[in-house]
């Protein structure tokens, strides 16, 4: 719960920087949005801004005071979007390189400064019945690092895309009578986890599966699946693996759910906000 209250802190600072820009005089409630890939529920932090409401309607946050702060979730970039565009929520919380892809190519958006100290981490969820396929993606996650691949990498499929470039579609090596690995993606949330409108997997995560498939000599499945219903897929045996979200990636402490187990991250980033322009 420490760890939630330090999020949901983050957050609630966030808007009180942007309150004034984004809602003065326009009412009562403010509302923001995030993705279900943070695996952070909605009652959570709903639960969290209420306390500090209680606890400290005097303290740091007086914006508490004239609005009712909630937060919705919400499965995919697209839906977020859409609220925003509609006024249902006045700022979305995304990570960097998803607020950098949604500005390079839209002006109708704005960002504003990132969340302080917030850094996130892109990792893989296994069962914990599957700890060695875990491991043998950490000692190939450990030498692409060392080899410089992921650098590359992140080069091409953020910040490329980022910068307004369309990468290929990724290719999966395939080999005859090899292990298949299923693995779980979202597709909407780019550059991170993207499926383009050929069906073709074309994102950041997905290229870093390939290289780790190649390095392995395995197959990979794709299946796509709502970011909320990654974990189900997951104990369902629908599939061996989801891409997963630490967020905080200083902590010993494993934020996994129960009975499963977590790679070692391939990506590290921030949680940034994300406005309608003023324009």
């Amino acid at each position: 719960m420490k760890k939630i209250i330090a999020l949901a802190l983050a957050l609630v600072t966030a808007l009180a920087l942007t309150v004034p820009a984004l809602a003065a005089g326009e009412g009562s409630e403010m509302r923001f949005g995030m993705l279900t890939n943070l695996t952070l529920s909605e009652e959570e932090l709903n639960e969290v801004t209420d306390r500090i409401k209680t606890e400290e309607p005097d303290s740091r946050f007086p914006m508490l005071k004239e609005y009712d702060v909630e937060t919705a979730y919400y499965h995919s970039l697209s839906e977020l979007l859409m609220a925003l565009d509609a006024g249902y929520i006045q700022l979305a919380v995304v990570d960097e390189p998803t607020v950098q892809y949604v500005l390079s190519r839209n002006d109708a958006y704005a960002e504003f400064q990132p969340l302080a100290d917030q850094p996130i981490a892109y990792s893989m969820l296994f069962l914990e019945e599957d700890a060695e396929l875990c491991d043998s993606f950490n000692e190939a996650i450990k030498a692409m690092e060392d080899d410089g691949t992921l650098d590359a990498l992140v080069e091409t499929y953020i910040d490329g895309v980022v910068a307004g470039e369309d990468p290929e579609a990724v290719a999966f090596p395939a080999f005859e009578g090899a292990e298949t690995v299923t693995v779980a993606v979202t597709g909407d949330v780019p550059p991170m986890d993207y499926v383009d409108d050929a069906g073709d997997a074309a994102g950041f995560n997905t290229a870093v599966l390939a290289e780790i498939a190649q390095r392995l000599g395995v197959n990979i499945e794709l299946v796509q699946v709502d970011s909320g219903a990654r974990t189900l897929a997951l104990s369902s045996g629908r599939a061996d693996a989801v891409f997963w979200v630490k967020k905080h990636i200083s902590s010993d402490t494993s934020e996994a759910p129960e009975g499963t187990v977590e790679s070692e991250p391939y990506y590290t980033t921030q949680l940034c906000d994300l406005a309608l322009s003023a324009e």
